[in-house]
C-alpha cells in the first residue's frame, strides 16, 4: 500500500538510528516519569484510601510535569493540531468568565480545564517510543482493574473522584475496556494476557453491578464497534455472552428489567432529561455563542420547559452534547467537532502501517481499532451524562497524538531501513 508522503504536523522529522533500530528521541525522564505519577494519582485515587490528601498530590505531578516540560525542553515537542484546539478551547471558557451569569461557575471550569494542560502536553512530548506507549496504556489498564475491583465491593461506585458515581464509573470502563479486548488478541505475553483477561471480566461485572443505564447503552454500542472492527468476531461474540451471564448471575431480573426501561421514553426519568435537552436547545438559540462553563445550570430555571416544577435551579443537562450547545455555543462546537475529526485521521492512519508481520506495527493496528471502539463508548454514554469537563476525552486525545507520532517515526525507520538496503520504499 502507498502511504502518504506528508507527514502529519503532530510529528517533526527525529532522526533515526537504523543499526540499533531505536528512534533517536529526547529522553524527558523527569517529565515521563511525572506523567505516569500524575495518572495514577488521577485515576487511580490512592489520597481516597491513604492519608495522603493534605500533601495535594495532583498539584505537585502537575507542578512536576510543569518543570519537566520546562528544563527537559518537552513544550515545542507536544505542540500539535489537537493541542491547538484545546488551548483554544480553554482560551474560549476563559472569554466567558466576565460575561456569565455565574462567573465563579465559569471560572472554576477554566481553572478545572487548564489544569488538565500540563499532563496533555506531558504525554504528547514524553511518550515518544512504543515502549513507553505501551507502558502507559498498561498503567491505564491497570486503574482500570483496580477501579472495577473497588465498584464491585462498593455497589457500583469508584474510588473517588470521576468515579464517586455508577454512571460516571461505568463511562470510564466502556471507554477502557476496548484495550483490553484488543489488546488481548494481539499479544503473545502470558503476564498480560491475564491482565487484559481480567480487566474484561471485572469490567463487565463493574458494569451490571453499577446498575447504570447510560453505562449499558455505551457497552451496547461499544460492544458493536467492537464487533464490526474486530478481526475475531467469534471472541466478541463470546464476551458478549459472558457479559450477559454476568447480568443475570450478578443482576437477576431486577438488572434485566431495569435495563428493559431504557427505551421507554415516558419513563420518569427519561422524561426529564429529555425536557432538560430541550431546554438547552431554547438556551443555545437565545445565546448561540454560549452562555459560559457549567452555567447552563445557572439558567436552566429560564427556559426549563413547562412539564417541569417552577424555578429548578442548578440542574444539569444530563448529556455531554447539551451541555456543550448552549455553555460553548457555535465556536465551542466546531473546536470540539473539530478536535475529534483530527483524533480520528489520526487514529484511522494507525491502521495504514505497513509490515504486519512487526510486534510492534500489530500493536499499533490494534490500538487503533480500541482507539475507535473506546471513542464509541465514550460518546455513547456521554450522550446521557455531564461529563464535558470531565479529563477522559482530553487524556484520551493526547495519547492518540502521541500514538500517531510515534507510528509516523516507526514508519520513517522502515523507509530508511529499506533505502540503506536498496528496496523499493513502500
Amino acid at each position: 500500500m502507498e502511504m502518504p508522503q506528508t507527514l502529519p504536523d503532530t510529528v517533526k522529522p527525529m532522526p533515526v538510528d537504523v543499526k540499533t533500530g531505536d528512534l533517536s528521541v529526547p529522553a524527558y525522564t523527569l517529565t515521563f516519569f511525572f506523567t505516569i505519577l500524575y495518572i495514577l494519582i488521577d485515576y487511580g485515587r490512592p489520597q481516597e484510601i491513604l492519608p495522603i490528601g493534605f500533601l495535594r498530590p495532583t498539584l505537585i505531578c502537575i507542578i512536576g510535569l510543569s518543570i519537566g516540560l520546562v528544563f527537559e525542553g518537552g513544550l515545542w515537542r507536544s505542540w500539535s493540531r489537537q493541542t491547538r484546539i484545546i488551548l483554544l478551547i480553554n482560551l474560549l471558557i476563559m472569554a466567558y468568565i466576565p460575561f456569565a451569569r455565574n462567573n465563579m461557575a465559569a471560572f472554576q471550569t477554566f481553572l478545572v480545564m487548564i489544569s488538565y494542560i500540563p499532563f496533555i502536553l506531558a504525554v504528547i512530548a514524553s511518550v515518544n517510543t512504543m515502549g513507553r506507549l505501551k507502558r502507559l496504556v498498561n498503567v491505564l489498564i491497570l486503574i482500570m482493574l483496580y477501579q472495577a475491583l473497588y465498584a464491585l465491593t462498593h455497589k457500583g461506585i469508584g474510588a473517588g473522584s470521576y468515579f464517586q458515581d455508577e454512571n460516571d464509573l461505568s463511562l470510564y470502563i466502556n471507554m477502557w475496556l476496548p484495550f483490553c479486548y484488543f489488546l488481548f488478541s494481539q499479544t503473545d505475553s502470558t503476564k498480560a494476557r491475564i491482565l487484559y483477561g481480567a480487566g474484561i471480566l471485572a469490567g463487565l461485572a463493574s458494569i451490571v453491578v453499577s446498575f447504570s443505564r447510560g453505562g449499558f447503552v455505551g457497552l451496547v454500542a461499544m460492544s458493536a464497534a467492537a464487533w464490526f472492527f474486530s478481526t475475531r468476531k467469534a471472541l466478541t461474540l463470546g464476551i458478549t455472552c459472558v457479559f450477559v451471564l454476568m447480568a443475570v448471575l450478578v443482576g437477576g431480573n431486577t438488572y434485566i428489567k431495569e435495563m428493559s426501561t431504557v427505551t421507554d421514553t415516558k419513563e420518569s426519568t427519561a422524561q426529564q432529561r429529555i425536557l432538560s435537552w430541550k431546554a438547552a436547545w431554547y438556551m443555545f438559540l437565545d445565546n448561540p455563542l454560549g452562555v459560559g462553563g457549567n452555567n447552563f445550570q445557572k439558567n436552566f430555571h429560564r427556559y426549563q420547559p413547562r412539564e417541569l416544577k417552577k424555578g429548578m435551579w442548578n440542574r444539569v443537562a444530563h448529556s455531554l452534547w447539551f451541555t456543550l450547545i448552549p455553555e460553548l455555543g457555535i465556536f465551542g462546537i466546531i473546536l470540539y467537532f473539530l478536535l475529534l475529526k483530527y483524533n480520528i485521521k489520526d487514529v484511522l492512519a494507525l491502521k495504514n502501517i505497513p509490515d504486519r508481520d512487526d510486534r510492534n506495527v500489530r500493536y499499533l493496528h490494534q490500538l487503533s481499532r480500541a482507539y475507535i471502539v473506546s471513542l464509541v463508548g465514550f460518546f455513547a454514554s456521554a450522550t446521557f451524562l455531564s461529563v464535558l469537563y470531565y479529563a477522559h476525552y482530553w487524556y484520551l486525545s493526547a495519547m492518540i497524538v502521541a500514538t500517531a507520532a510515534i507510528a509516523t517515526r516507526l514508519r520513517l525507520l522502515r523507509e530508511e531501513t529499506q533505502v540503506m538496503q536498496g528496496s523499493p520504499v513502500r
